[in-house]
């Protein structure tokens, strides 16, 4: 029976512990591309975000994140008052990496990033000015964009979206609805990782239901 049935994962001792399991589900974010965990079709996408100190405030004024659907930057406030800015001309329009810069190219970044955000919210970036940058040099971006949800191959589930902080909520309940009762729901038909393999899905599908049904 050619099927995933768990885990092998080492220590730093260099010791293999071996898990048992009826289903292993790769919910590993960027790493998930590893051939280890079936190659889940991922593609390169480093990002920049921007972040603010505190604010003096006693709460945050931004209740929910702000998105410009037309230069795709967002822009959200912690409970701390800390605002957080990324995507769109944050992301692309300031190239190279920290390590690379000189501290005036990177104040140079940080003053262009503020002035972009305060376009989105001047008064939370007022209150918040932005004082860094975090680059994330891989992140779990399907190769079409959207979620990867369903199995890869028996025993071997991939739930991997580059949304994870907003559709993890709903994307676990769809997920362990199907595992655990051992449902195909149509609400997830568009996301299956065989859509990258047409000829895979068709036989993939047709084994799953002969299965079900035997």
């Amino acid at each position: 029976d050619d099927r995933v049935i768990g885990v092998k994962t080492s220590s730093r001792d260099d010791r293999f512990k071996e898990q048992v399991a009826d289903v292993v589900i790769v919910a590993a974010g960027a790493n998930s591309s590893d051939k280890a965990l079936c190659g889940v079709p991922l593609v390169h996408n480093p990002s920049k975000t921007y972040f603010g100190s505190p604010s003096s405030s006693s709460s945050p004024i931004l209740t929910r994140t702000l998105m410009d659907m037309v230069s795709s930057l967002y822009l959200a406030q912690r409970p701390d008052g800390t605002v957080v800015a990324g995507g769109g001309a944050i992301k692309f329009g300031l190239s190279a990496t920290s390590d690379t810069l000189s501290p005036e190219e990177v104040q140079r970044q940080l003053t262009m990033a503020q002035e972009i955000a305060q376009e989105l919210a001047p008064n939370p970036v007022d209150a918040s000015p932005l004082t860094h940058k975090k680059e994330v040099l891989s992140k779990p971006m399907p190769k079409d964009g959207f979620p990867i949800l369903g199995f890869m191959e028996p025993g071997l589930y991939s739930a991997v979206t580059h949304s994870g902080m907003t559709l993890s909520p709903l994307i676990g309940q769809l997920v362990a609805a199907e595992v655990k009762e051992q449902v195909s729901l149509t609400i997830l038909n568009d996301f299956r990782p065989t859509r990258f393999d047409r000829e895979k899905e068709k036989n993939f599908l047709k084994n799953w239901h002969e299965s079900e049904s035997s």
